[in-house]
């Protein structure tokens, strides 16, 4: 590991390290230090090779990041989210010095929140003023300074609560429902209503008057999920309802929800489910 750093933050800045049980680092997402700076003019970070993840949401100034050698200037409102395995300097601008909050953490899936981020986001990510993202770390670091029986738990949820909302807000940039383009939700209609129906990229785009491309990419930005995705999505769960409810035979509910190939169908919902249909419907259907 490689760390050098600069001690120049003011004297009511707080800089917390946690000592995590071992039922929190086997369960549980975890901090290892929390922190608020006042920095000082002089003020950066250099490292590479520690095993956490890094949050930083500024709250005033400015100043930059270095990551992945890339370099991002660091405003007001700004937030990034980083591996520190990988080398990283941060600094503040001498003239207007950052005051931040920061929480090093890991633990249970933090490195899968970490990737599905870097998969739609650069590290340097810009929030909306009324982001709850400063007052979840507040949280946690008045967690961490009151200590309780009930502290590693309560610091879980926040770090889940903060890690969804920086996910969340990277994928929905700067996207809103009032721009949200009105083919998106009749398409939405149209898989829900038609999904025993064989309906392709082409047929959708042809049917709205849009490039299959473009509605692809705005498809998958609004909802999460490429047309096929959703629309395979639909299937299954009308697929778990007849395995659930009914008696009927796999063969025939793979063909009622659109899937006339039963061994296309098993493969499909076992890479969704985990089980097979028959496990499914053992594992699931009420006694009579």
């Amino acid at each position: 590991m490689k760390e050098n750093f600069t001690t120049a933050w003011s004297e009511d800045s707080i800089r917390f390290i946690s000592s995590p049980s071992a039922f929190a680092k086997a369960n549980l997402y975890y901090v290892q230090e929390i922190g608020h700076f006042h920095t000082l003019p002089g003020y950066y970070t250099e490292r590479e090779g520690l095993d956490s993840y890094l949050i930083v949401y500024i709250l005033k100034g400015s100043g930059n990041l270095t990551y992945r050698s890339k370099t991002y200037a660091l405003q007001a409102h700004l937030v990034f989210f980083i591996h520190c395995q990988d080398y990283h300097h941060y600094a503040s601008d001498p003239s207007e010095p950052l005051e931040l909050l920061w929480v090093h953490l890991t633990g249970s899936s933090t490195a899968a929140y970490y990737e599905h981020y870097t998969a739609m986001h650069e590290p340097v990510l810009q929030l909306p003023h009324e982001t709850p993202v400063p007052a979840l770390v507040r949280q946690a670091l008045q967690i961490q300074q009151q200590r309780s029986a009930a502290s590693e738990l309560l610091t879980s949820k926040l770090l889940v609560e903060l890690l969804t909302t920086i996910v969340l807000s990277a994928q929905q940039g700067d996207l809103s429902e009032v721009d949200k383009p009105r083919y998106i939700e009749d398409i939405c209609q149209t898989l829900e209503l038609r999904y025993t129906e064989s309906i392709s990229l082409d047929q959708l785009a042809h049917e709205h008057a849009v490039s299959k491309f473009h509605l692809a990419k705005r498809f998958k930005q609004y909802t999460g999920f490429s047309p096929h995705e959703f629309l395979i999505g639909i299937r299954m769960s009308h697929a778990k309802e007849r395995l659930k409810y009914s008696d009927m035979p796999i063969s025939e509910i793979a063909a009622a929800v659109g899937i006339d190939n039963v061994s296309h169908f098993i493969n499909l919902f076992k890479d969704r489910t985990g089980d097979t249909p028959l496990v499914y419907r053992k594992k699931w259907q009420r006694p009579r």
